[in-house]
């Protein structure tokens, strides 16, 4: 059963140009609330799918989803960055820009790669396809608020940096695995490579975006380590790095 008929030219075109409208005020906000340079990086890779251009009967319901994911998860990261980043984290020195080519693009890539190929999909949507894409998207959007939220607003950076306030968090999802928020990441990313249609496509998002998760992974460790020493080795040895894996302690240093 096909699951564009549910979904008339009419109302699929208002809808998508209802939430490029939408996100673009979210966007502004952002700005104006918290004007930094992560924001905007940010902003701009969720905005760039949300065009309302290009649209037909072929492919209306694949650019309604994509459509779909980045408004939602992309107001998701901007209240996200809008609530943790201060405009010191980024130093533009040799290291930040080494993230950004390593870390940001890689994922960046895959986001605007999987979002446009599917919105250019003449392939129609499958009720299983469709329902099965929502849930995990929606899976990983809540798994990704929910650890940010538990490791809050002094611990999540886009940027490597520490902060006088901040201590090893190891408790809730974090007794049990080292990134949760990226893990939460993932699987929304997965679900943009479903909305794909395709399975070469989605396995290059997908490479895109763990490359560039590693990287970040990498470092961050490093620089956690150098931070809180042998607290974090101990921590790391109990951890599973993506997945859960049960921690001998569970209280925080």
């Amino acid at each position: 059963m096909d699951f564009t008929a549910i979904i008339p030219q009419e109302i699929g075109t208002l809808w998508v140009g209802f939430n490029f409208a939408l996100y673009l005020c979210v966007f502004g906000f952002s700005l104006y609330a918290n004007l930094n340079f992560n924001t905007v990086v940010v902003g701009l890779i969720y905005l760039a799918p949300l065009a309302p251009v290009g649209l037909d009967p072929e492919n209306l319901t694949r650019v309604v989803l994509v459509s779909v994911q980045n408004t939602v998860f992309g107001v998701i990261e901007l209240v996200i960055f809008v609530l943790t980043v201060k405009p010191s984290d980024a130093t533009f020195d040799r290291e930040h820009i080494q993230q950004f080519f390593g870390h940001t693009l890689p994922i960046a890539a895959a986001l605007i790669g999987l979002s446009w190929y599917a919105r250019l999909s003449p392939e129609p949507v499958t009720w299983v396809e469709g329902l099965t894409v929502l849930l995990v998207f929606l899976a990983g959007a809540v798994f990704r608020v929910l650890a940010v939220y538990q490791l809050g607003t002094s611990g999540f950076k886009f940027d490597i940096v520490f902060r006088e306030e901040q201590k090893l968090m190891t408790l809730k999802l974090y007794s049990r695995m080292r990134h949760p928020s990226y893990t939460g990441m993932m699987v929304v990313i997965f679900a943009y490579a479903l909305t794909t249609g395709s399975f070469y496509a989605a396995a290059l998002g997908l490479f895109s975006a763990w490359v560039g998760f590693q990287y970040r992974i990498h470092h961050e460790e490093l620089a956690l380590e150098k931070q809180f020493g042998e607290a974090y080795r101990q921590y790391r040895s109990a951890t599973g790095m993506w997945w859960p894996r049960k921690q001998g302690g569970d209280s925080a240093p």
